[in-house]
């Protein structure tokens, strides 16, 4: 089959921490000129950026709410059902994968019915610690399981033989591979996010850790702050008489330029805030989403924090002078910074890209 005309479909949807991964191999797959598309929710469209791959969005659902929101969304799955059946068997694509979350249910079934009579292969691709309860369900129907983190042990040891720890799709940027080394003294850099969704506890949070900061007067930190857009106008006020220079968005476009000047970071834990910190060599103060789905970013934090690569501070305590410790210290020692780069590159999974690609092409010529 070496002359197998390759035809993706890549599904995906909800949060950044799926959509980017996707985007990322969709972006890979264009430059080799190999046919691709993606199927994706409304959540999902925002974070998609290739004009060269086309876009499909399917109706979804993740059954939450009383019943009526329950019955609503089943008839939400299924009109969903009803848009992937008519994209997969117009697009008869010979490879999908899923990158995982409920917006991936319907367009997934789709594929696995269609899968006999258009011979599709199917594969996953794990981003968090914990694997999904979509990517879960789907399992026994794929050729592969690729996982970001090693997390084998944590899956049926039936399905040892199909799993391969691969890492993310990264975006290729040059800029993540070369970090400039920085006078820390003079230009000490926090970037403070509540991930793709926003957070109101981490805006509170950074706010008040910004004040103690500022009091204390004992470092001269610079803050490019991501705050939700209904908050920015609150947090201006209260920070308005801080001494320390900050920078406050809803939004930042040129991320990457950020991250690369950037010393530590304040976020959530997703599976894409994990990935960027790995990219980008960031110690962080990671406080988990107490209700994500399976407790899973506490265990993507946990895998920093037992690198001694990350801090971990639990939202229900908010403990602001153990961060503020973790701050001082990252930045007064520096062959503590050294170390930290040190275990980063161990631990990054390079060319995730290429390996995804070369595991489905081997399996074609064997």
């Amino acid at each position: 089959m070496k002359n197998y005309k390759k035809n993706f479909l890549l599904i995906t949807g909800g949060t950044g921490g799926h959509v980017i991964p996707a985007n990322n191999f969709a972006n890979y797959l264009s430059s080799r000129n190999i046919m691709c598309n993606i199927i994706t929710d409304r959540r999902g469209y925002k974070y998609l950026n290739n004009n060269n791959i086309k876009v499909y969005v399917v109706s979804s659902s993740n059954l939450n709410g009383n019943l009526v929101s329950k019955l609503f969304g089943f008839f939400k799955i299924l009109f969903g059902l009803i848009q992937s059946f008519i994209i997969v068997l117009s697009l008869k694509p010979s490879h999908t994968i899923s990158f995982g979350s409920y917006a991936s249910f319907s367009p997934m079934l789709t594929c696995i019915v269609l899968k006999s009579l258009y011979k599709i292969n199917l594969y996953i691709h794990e981003q968090n610690s914990i694997i999904g309860r979509t990517n879960k369900f789907f399992l026994s129907f794929a050729n592969k399981l690729f996982l970001n983190f090693d997390i084998k042990s944590k899956i049926n040891i039936k399905f040892k033989d199909k799993i391969y720890v691969v890492g993310s799709p990264e975006n290729n940027s040059a800029a993540i591979i070369n970090k400039k080394n920085k006078n820390i003294e003079n230009n000490f850099t926090i970037f403070v996010s509540g991930g793709s969704q926003g957070s109101e506890f981490i805006t509170n949070f950074a706010t008040n850790l910004i004040k103690i900061i500022d009091e204390e007067n004992i470092i001269k930190a610079k803050f490019i702050f991501q705050c939700p857009k209904h908050m920015i106008n609150k947090t201006k006020e209260e920070l308005k008489n801080i001494n320390l220079k900050i920078t406050l968005k809803e939004f930042f476009k040129n991320l990457d330029e950020i991250l690369i000047d950037t010393n530590l970071a304040i976020s959530r834990a997703g599976a894409g805030t994990i990935v960027d910190l790995i990219n980008y060599k960031l110690p962080s103060i990671l406080i988990p989403l107490p209700n994500a789905k399976d407790n899973h970013q506490f265990y993507n934090a946990s895998i920093l924090a037992k690198s001694n690569l990350g801090l971990v501070i639990d939202q229900k305590n908010g403990n602001l002078d153990k961060a503020k410790k973790y701050i001082y210290e990252i930045y007064s020692n520096r062959e503590k910074i050294n170390l930290i780069k040190k275990e980063f590159d161990m631990i990054k999974i390079k060319n995730s890209n290429s390996l995804i690609y070369k595991l489905i092409v081997d399996e074609e010529q064997n």
